[in-house]
């Protein structure tokens, strides 16, 4: 397993934080209640069929240990919200990034895509 994944799957959670928090600055009228609030990030990985782990930006460690012990990234969120409140369909923006190698169905990555959003946003906190 070649450390260069984990900087790679970083690299990657910080091009969609920054190209998130890039729509609200481009366009501050239309999200106005989301200018001034923190950004975060999750990657998800994946062993096997049922093994899902999330990792937001305060986990870097956690996820260099899951990709070393054979992890593949399947999804990379970048996020900007309120972490006070529950993440609903409009008070968020995100940009979601999914891997060549993820062969999930669009439902299911709808899925997997909320979760991520949510474990972002509560990272925030932590």
């Amino acid at each position: 397993m070649m450390n260069e994944e984990v900087p790679a799957a970083v690299r990657e959670a910080e091009r969609c934080r920054r190209e998130a928090y890039e729509m609200i600055t481009k366009d501050p009228n239309r999200y106005a209640s989301l200018v001034g609030q923190p950004s975060g990030w999750c990657v998800v990985t994946e062993k096997g069929f049922w093994k899902r782990s999330f990792h937001g930006h305060n986990e870097e460690s956690l996820l260099r240990d899951r990709i070393q012990s054979g992890h593949k990234v399947i999804l990379t969120v970048g996020i900007v919200a309120d972490p006070r409140v529950s993440v609903t369909p409009q008070n968020h923006v995100a940009t979601v990034s999914v891997s060549d190698e993820c062969k999930l169905p669009g439902e299911k990555l709808a899925v997997i895509t909320a979760q991520a959003k949510l474990h972002a946003a509560s990272a925030m906190f932590r």
